[in-house]
């Protein structure tokens, strides 16, 4: 078991969402709060020492959206010191903050409530002002705080401030804490690792978690006018949200198909690791989507292509077994605030119903459907097929062109390979871009594809020995450990 220790700084920031669905078109701005930092130290050994608490000053008005995920095993002892460097657009609100675990099983003292325990004060200097606003930045270590948490089971779980939580959480301090089964749990299971994975290729001490990749998916919806009215120091009552932007890891759609770290000249912003949004697998791999809702309205979350195993919900482990009947799956997931799923999927192969029909038709029945769409295009003089970016292939120049390769099924008729599918809020008008409250009569906003709605790239099937964990469908196997 190891000892973790994050150092998490609470601030603000201001990032600039997408109005169109071109990711190098007009933006929004819109001001947020959160925690900056993330792992410090393990064991004793300083990881990042840039984290350390006597240079949080450097994070002052730099809040990551969202926090940094954390991630630890089961029995691993957790330590997260909260510093509250106070706010550099509003210097003048010196509110208290916290870290809530969010299904966590803690002692009061610890839970992050501070109606019922505490407040993490504001390093405040002169005059009522965050000491990291004066001419000498500084940050007093005595007026930081540590959480402990020791995870008991693994799961996907959430941390966010429960100071105010109605603004605070609208505001967007929260991330993601996801626990893994230690290795002797597996053991004590009876679990077998496949060559070359290890205990965090599962979910829960369960052989039918494994997975070759994993996706943490965070929802969140962003009434604009609030974050606008907290900017200006206006009261907002939280009766009258009305979310106008629909965000998955702090981004909106086409910010979705960005990786993680981003150049500031396109416009867009960099989130913290661990929260890639673009799905990328071969064929024949198992994915698990980590679904976590951070907003106040549910969310029938659609994934297209397969039909998801739900094997766990609120960090509690479901029947994982296809062969166990309470086992359950679908192709829409409802979740509500404050709830996380853990979907698992296996991309199967479609190549062998579908891909002659594509290529080559049925002689005598139908031609094939790239013949179909080719002579559609000639009579309508239009090019019908999409271009589509490929995961991987971001340049990080601008315009939209240049930041991607594209996959154009017109111009490989018979490449069945790579497959592309979206997942998305199915309340579609939640897949659309923000408003823009600067231009109110702008067409550059409200438009589709936009908000919530995310890419997934599967390529062809990976000829070598499969990933099996007990048993294999294509004859070779890697051993397990």
């Amino acid at each position: 078991m190891s000892i973790f220790k994050y150092n998490l700084f609470a601030t603000d920031n201001k990032i600039m969402l997408p109005l169109t669905p071109d990711p190098c078109g007009p933006r929004t701005e819109l001001y947020i709060w959160g925690f900056a930092g993330g792992l410090y130290e393990k064991d004793g050994v300083v990881i990042n020492p840039e984290f350390a608490v006597e240079n949080g000053c450097q994070f002052f008005g730099n809040a990551s959206f969202p926090s940094p995920r954390i991630d630890v095993e089961c029995g691993d002892q957790l330590f997260i010191t909260l510093v509250n460097l106070g706010m550099k657009y509003r210097p003048d609100l010196p509110d208290v903050h916290s870290i809530h675990i969010h299904g966590g099983h803690v002692a009061t003292q610890l839970d992050g409530v501070p109606e019922t325990s505490f407040g993490v004060p504001m390093q405040m200097g002169d005059e009522m002002m965050p000491k990291c606003a004066m001419a000498n930045p500084s940050v007093d270590p005595n007026q930081a705080i540590t959480y402990y948490f020791v995870p008991e089971h693994p799961g996907t779980y959430f941390y966010h401030c429960h100071q105010e939580a109605a603004e605070h959480v609208q505001m967007g301090m929260y991330g993601a804490l996801i626990v893994y089964p230690s290795i002797e749990h597996l053991k004590d299971a009876g679990v077998h690792k496949p060559h070359g994975y290890t205990n965090r290729n599962f979910a829960y001490a369960d052989q039918d978690t494994f997975f070759n990749k994993e996706y943490v998916l965070l929802l969140s919806d962003i009434d604009q006018i609030w974050h606008q009215f907290v900017l200006e120091g206006r009261k907002f009552c939280p009766a009258d949200f009305k979310p106008t932007a629909w965000l998955v890891n702090g981004r909106s759609f086409p910010d979705t198909l960005l990786p993680t770290e981003v150049s500031d000249s396109i416009g867009a912003y960099s989130i913290p690791l661990g929260y890639e949004s673009y799905v990328h697998v071969k064929t024949g791999e198992k994915f698990l989507i980590r679904l976590i809702n951070m907003g106040y309205q549910v969310i029938p979350w659609h994934i297209h292509g397969w039909h998801f195993r739900i094997i766990g919900k609120d960090a509690h482990p479901m029947p994982a077994n296809p062969e166990d009947k309470n086992s359950q799956m679908g192709f829409t997931q409802l979740i509500g605030s404050g709830e996380s799923y853990d979907l698992l999927i296996t991309a199967d192969n479609k190549k062998p119903l579908y891909g002659e029909y594509i290529s080559q038709g049925f002689p005598c029945i139908i031609n094939s459907l790239m013949e179909q769409v080719k002579k559609a295009e000639i009579a309508s003089g239009q090019h019908l097929w999409a271009n589509i970016p490929k995961e991987g292939t971001f340049t990080g120049d601008c315009p939209y062109e240049k930041l991607f390769s594209f996959f154009n099924y017109g111009q490989e008729p018979n490449q069945f390979f790579p497959q592309f599918y979206i997942m998305h809020n199915h309340d579609d008008y939640k897949a659309t871009t923000p408003k823009d409250l600067a231009n109110p009569e702008s067409e550059d906003q409200c438009l589709y594809p936009g908000g919530q709605l995310c890419f997934m790239q599967i390529d062809a099937p990976d000829l070598g020995p499969c990933q099996c964990v007990d048993q294999c469908h294509c004859g070779k196997c890697h051993k397990t450990e």
